[in-house]
């Protein structure tokens, strides 16, 4: 059967969805354009502003960061880094010793800084938001564009 007899087969009113269907089919690409997946339950119930998370992948800043409650002392640094020579560990799973925090400090641009303790949490840090790393707690970081940083310890 030819595409022009359709719209005779079809019931009054109808006609009108066989252009919708070429419109959607010619602008699919950009609909369904990849999203960030909904966070697990833990870190959903945490994140205020929804709508801006599933729009952006973001949150606000009322997931608080951790921080070490008792006096720390700083005892090393790395060298900087740079999204170019970071080690490749820092983009995988790895962790602290117990009991020594750290804390990531960035000098220009931004990262993004992950538990991957199950719970999902993450931030976008930069020089007006350090992190402090908990000790043995599994994380990551993710280059979010050029950037400088380096990463001190504490006990």
């Amino acid at each position: 059967m030819p595409m022009g007899s359709l719209p005779a087969l079809m019931p009054d009113g109808m006609a009108e969805y066989l252009d919708l269907n070429t419109e959607l089919a010619a602008r699919w690409s950009v609909i369904i354009q990849k999203k960030p997946a909904l966070p697990d339950a833990e870190q959903w119930r945490h994140t205020r502003d929804k709508r801006q998370y599933l729009d952006t992948g973001e949150q606000k800043a009322d997931l608080l960061l951790p921080e070490p409650s008792l006096p720390l002392e700083e005892y090393q640094r790395t060298p900087e880094f740079t999204a170019e020579n970071a080690p490749a560990s820092l983009r995988h799973d790895h962790r602290t010793k117990a009991g020594i925090w750290g804390r990531l400090i960035i000098l220009e641009g931004q990262l993004r800084y992950c538990l991957e303790d199950g719970s999902g949490r993450a931030w976008t840090l930069s020089p007006e938001r350090p992190g402090w790393i908990p000790p043995d707690l599994p994380h990551r970081v993710e280059f979010l564009g050029p950037v400088r940083f380096f990463v001190s310890f504490w006990r």
